[in-house]
């Protein structure tokens, strides 16, 4: 080679290297030969990339990545110690080779002995590559197998432990398990107990917040003897936690369960959290409840309505909107002070809607508490069994690679030897997966009905006014409102109790129900019902617009 060249050393060591191939023994192999009398030429640095794997790329390790893209013109020659140091696969050192010519570099293999000037050279480092790549993958299939077996017997990998749980060592410090944190465990179990009365995650939060609970990462600081940063709990933070696999013991790989054998997803804790239903459950509970057509968009003025999303115009059938009036002043000049109002959205903006009543937020308010707990208020409480989030997407993907590898194995792809055990391996795990999914999505179809253990008036009683609104919009409960009642001197109203009725037809449909009123009224006008399917089909002809604001009008 030309003399007085500039050598990079690389230097790299990965998690699966030992002692005879570290970066010290790399260093002095380099300067070795550096140092020998053929060699003209000095070291002008080093990319030393530590806990990078060998597959990859040399173009993206962080330290020899920059010289690469970045600063290639400051050497001449890339020197390692071993072929190995520079890639395992046999595509990126080719690809470095090529990129060596067309930027005139050369590539030194102390241990090999490579002239890479010599078309014998090359095809010498070819084919050493090669088998460097073979040896790459024996090692992965050896960590593969290692991870396997350990994932069998429940052992935990690396990492801190999940929410809820701890790291216990096992088998003399052999093995290390997950196990219930006990000390974190009160307020895992007291979210779960909330969330099943249907209290909000942002009631829970502020609860927790109050009390000077700490977060679980300032949890395991604590454990360790650091410093608590004071992370103040979040409704984000709780919706997090109910959402994780880990809950129920779900072991994940890059954001999908991984099976066993039998195509069950594997349990990494001898004892989870919850239960796979428990957990459906949970995540059930805590999904946003769906907004009804023409409900409220959500400001803070709707979100102190017991009503938002539930109460409705009954001559039009739009939402309420929720307004506080101003009052007003007497001549004495003393204040009144204003009240909240529900106020049909359709006339309150130009719409269509001719009488567009309104009536007082607190006497509609308490007229709905009283009417929920005088009806339903004894009943024994049922809901829906939870199956968790829609997997529909998930088994369509599955299903297409079951197929793609049916249709490989027909066409021959997996005739060679050895192949065969692999083919039955991937099958078991794919039908397995693809079977487990179809089971989820029939059961999201027809949920069961379960009971609670409670009263509907337990649950009612136990809740704050979001948590009721929340309540009654998930059981589909609407109420109406109309400027002129029966009388023609009051308002009149309606609320139907939506869902609570069918649920319970559905769970006893041999027991009389003459005496179970869906519907309570108060003052109704003559043919309310008919009303109602009047207002339904206006409301189809188009949007209704609907706001949320403080109002200047007194009422």
């Amino acid at each position: 080679m030309e003399p007085n060249l500039r050598y990079l050393a690389c230097l790299r060591l990965s998690a699966d290297s030992d002692g005879s191939t570290s970066i010290e023994w790399q260093r002095r192999v380099t300067s070795h030969y550096l140092t020998a009398p053929h060699i003209s030429g000095h070291l002008v640095g080093e990319a030393e990339d530590t806990d990078v794997s060998g597959s990859l790329s040399p173009f993206k390790r962080p330290k020899l990545g920059k010289w690469l893209n970045d600063r290639a013109d400051q050497f001449d020659v890339l020197i390692a110690a071993k072929m190995d140091r520079l890639t395992r696969r046999s595509m990126h050192f080719n690809e470095l080779l090529e990129w060596a010519q067309q930027n005139g570099k050369f590539i030194v293999c102390v241990e090999e002995g490579f002239d890479l000037s010599t078309p014998q050279g090359k095809m010498m480092a070819r084919m050493t590559a090669v088998f460097a790549e073979a040896e790459w993958d024996t090692i992965q299939a050896r960590i593969l197998n290692g991870v396997q077996s350990r994932l069998e017997n429940r052992s935990w990998l690396v990492g801190a432990p999940p929410t809820g749980y701890r790291i216990k060592a096992v088998e003399g410090g052999k093995r290390k398990i997950l196990e219930i944190d006990q000390d974190f465990h009160p307020y895992v179990e007291e979210i779960f107990r909330r969330i099943g009365e249907g209290q909000s995650t942002h009631r829970i939060a502020r609860d927790f917040n109050g009390r000077g609970v700490l977060t679980w990462g300032d949890h395991l600081r604590k454990l360790k003897g650091e410093g608590i940063k004071g992370t103040q709990w979040q409704s984000t933070i709780i919706n997090k936690f109910i959402r994780s696999s880990w809950v129920p013991g779900i072991y994940t790989y890059r954001g999908e369960a991984v099976l066993d054998d039998n195509g069950d997803p594997v349990i990494l804790p001898e004892t989870p959290l919850a239960t796979m239903d428990e957990w459906t459950d949970l995540v059930d509970k805590i999904k946003p409840a769906e907004k009804p057509e023409g409900a409220s968009t959500g400001t803070r003025n709707s979100a102190k309505s017991l009503l938002s999303g539930v109460g409705h115009c009954g001559e039009c059938g739009a939402a309420f909107t929720s307004l506080m009036g101003t009052g007003y002043t007497r001549k004495d000049g003393t204040k009144t002070p204003g009240h909240r109002y529900y106020r049909c959205s359709n006339k309150f903006k130009g719409g269509a809607c001719q009488s567009g009543p309104y009536i007082r937020a607190d006497v509609l308010d308490s007229w709905v508490d009283r009417v929920i707990r005088e009806s339903i208020g004894q009943w024994d409480m049922y809901e829906r069994a939870g199956v968790g989030p829609s997997q529909a997407r998930e088994l369509q993907a599955a299903r297409a690679r079951l197929e793609n590898l049916e249709a490989k194995y027909i066409a021959g792809d997996y005739d060679g030897e050895g192949q065969e055990e692999s083919y039955q391996r991937m099958h078991k795990s794919l039908s397995g997966k693809v079977a487990l999914l179809a089971k989820q999505e029939a059961e999201r179809a027809n949920p069961t009905l379960k009971a609670t253990g409670k009263k509907y008036g337990e649950v009612w009683e136990a809740k704050d006014q979001e948590d009721r609104r929340n309540f009654l919009r998930a059981y589909g409960v609407k109420v109406f409102v109309w400027g002129e009642g029966a009388d023609k001197k009051d308002r009149g109203y309606v609320m139907n109790l939506g869902d609570i009725k069918t649920m319970a037809e559905e769970l006893f449909p041999n027991r009389g129900w003459a005496s179970l009123n869906p519907v309570h009224t108060h003052n109704a006008p003559e043919g309310y019902w008919r009303k109602i399917e009047v207002a339904a089909d206006l409301l189809k002809q188009g949007p209704v617009v609907e706001v949320n604001l403080r109002s200047s009008e007194s009422f």
